[in-house]
């Protein structure tokens, strides 16, 4: 007996015994015992012994039973690899669609020619962090670049600030997006500086209007470090960009993917940054050891960091139009430096604070760096 005959005797075709174009059986569909007999009576490749109408209906079933299975095993040889082709043309259309392309290579060019030692959070250790007296600091001390970041009060007033809370750095208490901006006037941001500039004089916190313009009038070239995913902020950011024309001064980076398609999805223009370390979503510290989570939700977390760094070195920059990878300064290498350049990014580490890490960064790896010490700045200098 040929295959085909075979076939033909499993599945339902279009009638013709000789056809070799199967269709698969409506197993939804009732028959009778008789019937099913009747129409399988004639066919060589099975022979119906019906003794009581009991045991012709059970093998019935059987039988039909085990002609869908076959039928869809066979359907499934010949059909299925061709959907499953179109699983991975259905990710790169969407992937090519949905993607953010890098900036102009002329202002991402012309802000990397300036770049080399970047203040973070100012100058830290010698005036508090995000006030304008670091800014001012880090300025004198060599530093070509400030880091700062960026949160929103609760009537959406963007400020200078790096925690969620006022409590580690100020004389008040309470989350910043549960802070009107008009409460921040009597906000001391040096009241908790372990060395402080005088009696503990009254420093405010800066807006970010406030601290962008002084930047733009000192030629100081800025990286807004963002951690609030909020789409007001980015909205916000694209307006001040476009209003100050930063194009070429100021890079947006964040932790958070989405702040950073967000923003480059707003406006194509703007230079933006992804920043990571190693387990930044399973633990809230650089040592691992003070876990986000507990239980599930912390193994949960620990494959998404793995997926993570896996994207990182992969599609994710690509898909996110990053131009720049702000990485911890333990990953960097030599090998991940030549493949992100490769890719046509840049790579800045943080945050580096020896004078032989500073100057191996800048001398053999060529890459900008963010430091709390921008006061070393000159060592590295004149040691070339």
């Amino acid at each position: 007996m040929r295959i085909r005959d075979c076939c033909n005797g499993l599945l339902e075709g279009n009638g013709n015994k000789n056809t070799s174009v199967y269709e698969i059986p409506d197993f939804r569909e009732s028959k009778s015992a008789v019937n099913c007999a009747r129409r399988h009576s004639t066919s060589d490749s099975w022979v119906f012994s019906i003794s009581s109408g009991f045991s012709s209906q059970l093998r019935c079933r059987r039988k039909n039973s085990m002609q869908d299975t076959i039928g869809f095993f066979i359907y499934g040889i010949f059909k299925w690899p061709n959907v499953l082709l179109l699983v991975p043309l259905v990710f790169y259309a969407s992937y090519s669609a949905l993607r953010n392309h890098p900036s102009r290579s002329q202002n991402k060019e012309r802000f990397f020619k300036g770049f080399a030692f970047g203040g973070h959070r100012g100058s830290p250790t010698i005036e508090p962090e995000n006030t304008m007296a670091s800014m001012i600091q880090a300025k004198k001390e060599g530093a070509n670049l400030i880091e700062f970041d960026v949160s929103l009060t609760k009537d959406g007033v963007p400020v200078i600030l790096h925690d969620d809370t006022l409590d580690r750095t100020t004389n008040k208490s309470g989350a910043i997006r549960d802070t009107l901006f008009e409460d921040l006037k009597d906000v001391n941001a040096n009241a908790k500086f372990p060395r402080k500039t005088g009696a503990g004089a009254f420093m405010a916190v800066p807006t970010m209007d406030e601290l962008v313009r002084w930047a733009k009038e000192n030629n100081m070239k800025m990286l807004f470090d963002v951690k609030d995913s909020d789409t007001v902020l980015a909205d916000r950011l694209a307006a001040l960009f476009h209003e100050l024309d930063l194009y070429d001064s100021a890079i947006v980076c964040s932790f958070f993917p989405s702040v950073i398609y967000r923003v480059k999805r707003t406006d194509q223009k703007i230079l933006t940054g992804l920043t990571w370390r190693r387990w930044f979503i399973s633990y809230k510290d650089l040592e691992a050891k003070e876990p986000r989570f507990s239980g599930f939700k912390h193994y949960l977390t620990l494959v998404a960091d793995v997926l993570h760094v896996w994207g990182i070195n992969t599609w994710e920059p690509s898909f996110l139009g990053a131009d720049m990878i702000l990485t911890e300064r333990r990953e960097i290498s030599q090998g991940f430096v030549n493949d992100q350049r490769a890719s046509g990014r840049e790579v800045c580490a943080w945050t580096v604070n020896e004078v032989d890490e500073l100057r191996w960064m800048h001398n053999q790896l060529q890459i900008p760096i963010l430091t709390d010490k921008s006061f070393l700045i000159k060592d590295v200098i004149l040691a070339n």
